[in-house]
């Protein structure tokens, strides 16, 4: 990212809009990069009543997006964009004159590149910028009367967005797409620079300053990529990037951001020649596997009314808009050996899989890569969308922007599926579209036959993090970077972890898939952590490497059938981040459930019966999903769920060193936290007060009954007159009546004892018949 701004001062109110006035009188050029500037802007158009604060949250959708929707897909996107274009267009319209309109765009300019400095939802950041010059082109009326001044100042708002596609294309790894990027924004900047040469109003003033700085900044990203193509690719490059930065700091108002950015590229130039001055050899996958992971798990259903609602959705007519599975295969367990067989069904890693048509991702015109796509289904709940391909003659800089496609910072490509007629912008896209849009879709089942009863619980997915997984089956070491003049001279064959870790570029394997990307050889600076590794888990110098998000697994000298065991547990192992975001959600509901019924039941007027039925049912299930999980948990760790004692070694080290066993050890804490909470209790408590309720009615009842025998006693003795011992009875029999309806009205409310009432009938008529019968 690029430009830092100086912090946000307190401004005063908003004042009314006044004629002509200003306490800041813009007759000369505005420096960009002055101490202050951007306060005097921000003065001068509150003079005008523009809500600059307004303006500026425009680029601040943190908040928004957490009340609209934590996913952020399309639907926050419009929601935002309508909201921001409105306070556009309501801000624009408080301009009076060609240089406030100026100002307020330079203030856009301003609030947009803070916002580049703090988040990585890019696209939404350019559609926003693009949203503000289609509103103030329409309520400035630029189209039909061009205003200079104003259409400089949203021409330096164009090239910051011309920025952020630069930094798109850094992210897609693309050295291509990178170079044509970066020689693009080079010539914008200089044609800006020539239309500005000689104008001297404040705006042309302002804009050729800012833009000078940011030529200059780019010119030296592009001799520093230079650099970079030629020593990685073997070539002797004398470029000293530390006395030129020396000499910018001192000449060029260069800000701290972009110093950081072109001190980042120095120590990766730096590194790359010290290792080339060591003769230090390259590391090169000659062949591997990759594997990306979205686990997911599924609350509201179970596995045999998943895999059957599917089976029928594939029968049904196609929408358009879902992918068809191209197979449905009974079970996915390629490597069946590994798994105890005699386990109960419920308890094994197997389960069903749907093949969906391949995946293909175009990053460039020479760089296409084709997945194979499935989603699987396991009797646990653990369910993952597997994507993998084969990796072939692979560097470290495309190895490591092959680990960051499953990021949902990667920059933009093109990802479609065959027999879709539907285009995805990056490969975590397609997963969301396809996790949170279409399955759902699929597991809602025949809308006439399957929706279900309404008490039932609703079907959601639940994502957990994505995962990549890399299989290296064989590697050699290089002498430098592959380029067009480079053979396979000097090649030498890896067949031990530790060598391997030895290599330019083995820092790839030891860290997590990266969410942004400062360079195409950012790799290049990553320290070496070996804090995550497992050696020997068989023959001396296999290699293991778990993270946060990646496994490695590096087997150079054994078979692949043993390295594919230790894949198949990898996933496993992986997948469980979707099986523990379904389970934390479960228990999130049950206790916003409890919550929602003990404020129920304390409503006045409100049907307790039902809450307390409510609450037996959530108890009941919570009881079932409490020892469903324990289960699960135990199964985890003990020896019986692999057959060999060695894999189930391998499971429990995986676990460990993922961080797995501390997501699981925090669910068991939050899982007792909740068994052991006061909805127990409070459900004694109401199952008592219900009891109590019963037992004065009867107490009612049987007293009113005592008291009219007597009362038929004295009248048979005479003591009084019958139509006065009559009263008498009717009286008690309303009052024991009044008394029960009242206990039961207040605890069933108006409406259910109603309904009640008038059901009380059939239920006896129905009752009598069964006896009968």
């Amino acid at each position: 990212m690029s430009i830092p701004s100086e912090p946000e001062a307190a401004a005063p109110a908003v004042p009314l809009a006044r004629n002509g006035s200003s306490g800041d009188v813009f007759d000369g050029p505005l420096e960009a990069r002055a101490a202050g500037v951007h306060l005097r802007i921000e003065t001068r158009l509150r003079e005008c009543g523009v809500d600059t604060r307004a303006v500026r949250d425009c680029f601040v959708w943190n908040g928004l997006q957490a009340e609209i929707g934590a996913e952020g897909g399309p639907e926050f996107e419009e929601t935002f964009l309508e909201l921001a274009g409105a306070e556009f267009a309501a801000q624009a319209a408080r301009t009076r004159n060609s240089l406030d309109r100026a100002l307020l765009c330079l203030w856009v300019h301003h609030g947009s590149v803070r916002a580049w400095n703090h988040t990585y939802r890019v696209d939404l950041l350019t559609k926003c910028m693009i949203r503000f010059e289609t509103t103030v082109r329409e309520s400035w009326g630029l189209d039909e009367e061009p205003d200079e001044s104003v259409a400089l100042a949203l021409r330096l708002c164009d090239l910051v967005r011309a920025e952020i596609l630069l930094e798109d294309r850094l992210k897609t790894g693309s050295r291509a797409r990178y170079e044509q990027a970066l020689n693009e924004v080079v010539a914008a900047f200089g044609e800006i620079l020539d239309e500005t040469e000689g104008l001297s109003d404040p705006i042309a003033g302002y804009v050729r300053d800012e833009v000078g700085v940011r030529q200059e900044y780019h010119l030296v990203l592009r001799r520093a990529f230079r650099a970079l193509a030629a020593v990685s690719g073997g070539q002797k490059w004398k470029y000293e990037l530390r006395k030129e930065l020396q000499h910018l700091a001192n000449s060029w108002p260069f800000s701290s951001v972009e110093l950081s950015k072109l001190n980042a590229h120095r120590q990766a130039l730096e590194r790359l020649q010290a290792a080339q001055k060591a003769n230090r050899r390259w590391m090169r996958v000659d062949e591997g596997r990759i594997v990306y992971l979205f686990p997911f798990g599924v609350t509201g259903l179970d596995y045999e009314t998943i895999t059957s609602r599917l089976r029928q959705s594939c029968e049904r007519p196609a929408s358009p808009d879902l992918l068809r599975p191209t197979a449905i295969l009974d079970h996915f367990t390629y490597h069946a050996d590994i798994w105890e067989p005699r386990l109960e069904t419920d308890k094994r890693f197997d389960g069903m899989e749907m093949a969906l048509p391949n995946v293909r991702l175009r990053v460039d015109d020479g760089n296409t890569e084709e997945l194979a796509a499935s989603i699987r289904f396991s009797p646990m709940g653990v369910h993952c969308l597997r994507l993998e391909r084969t990796l072939t003659d692979v560097y470290p800089s495309d190895l490591h922007a092959a680990m960051f496609r499953a990021a949902r910072e990667h920059g933009t490509i093109e990802v479609t599926c065959r027999d879709s007629g539907r285009t995805w912008d990056r490969l975590a896209r397609f997963a969301r579209d396809l996790l949170q849009k279409q399955l759902p879709v699929q597991l809602e089942g025949d809308a006439n036959s399957e929706r279900g009863r309404r008490d039932a619980p609703p079907i959601e997915v639940h994502r957990g993090r994505s995962h990549v997984l890399l299989r290296v089956l064989r590697a050699s070491e290089r002498k430098f970077e592959y380029g067009p003049h480079v053979g396979d001279d000097g090649s030498e064959m890896v067949q031990d972890g530790h060598r391997l870790l030895t290599l330019v570029g083995a820092s790839v394997l030891l860290h997590a898939a990266p969410d942004a990307k400062e360079s195409l050889w950012d790799w290049v600076r990553l320290a070496d952590d070996h804090s995550r590794q497992i050696w020997n888990q068989r023959n001396q110098g296999d290699l293991l490497i778990s993270t946060e998000n990646t496994t490695v697994i590096a087997a150079l000298d054994a078979p692949n059938f043993i390295s594919g065991d230790l894949e198949a547990i990898a996933e496993f192992t992986a997948c469980l981040s979707g099986t523990l975001a379904a389970w934390n959600h479960q228990l999130d509901s049950y206790r916003a459930g409890v919550t929602e019924s003990i404020a129920a039941y304390n409503t006045p007027g409100a049907d307790r019966s039902a809450q307390l039925e409510a609450i037996k049912a959530s108890r009941t299930r919570m009881l079932g999903f409490e020892s469903e999980t324990r289960q699960v948990i135990s199964l985890l760790h003990s020896p019986s769920l692999l057959r060999s004692p060695s894999n189930s070694a391998a499971l429990r080290r995986l676990l460990a060193e993922s961080g797995t066993d501390e997501q699981l050890e925090t669910f068991e804490a939050g899982l007792g936290e909740v068994m052991a909470d006061q909805s127990e209790a409070t459900l004694q408590r109401w199952e008592g007060d219900r009891q109590q309720r019963i037992r004065d009615s009867l107490t009612a009842a049987v007293s009113a009954l005592s008291v009219c025998a007597a009362i038929s006693i004295w009248q048979a003795a005479g003591l009084w007159t019958p139509l006065g011992w009559s009263a008498v009875t009717a009286v008690v029999a309303v009052w024991a009546v009044v008394y029960v309806m009242r206990r039961w009205v207040s605890y069933y409310g108006v409406w259910a004892t109603a309904l009640r009432i008038a059901k009380a009938p059939f239920a006896l008529f129905r009752r009598a018949r069964g006896g009968r019968e």
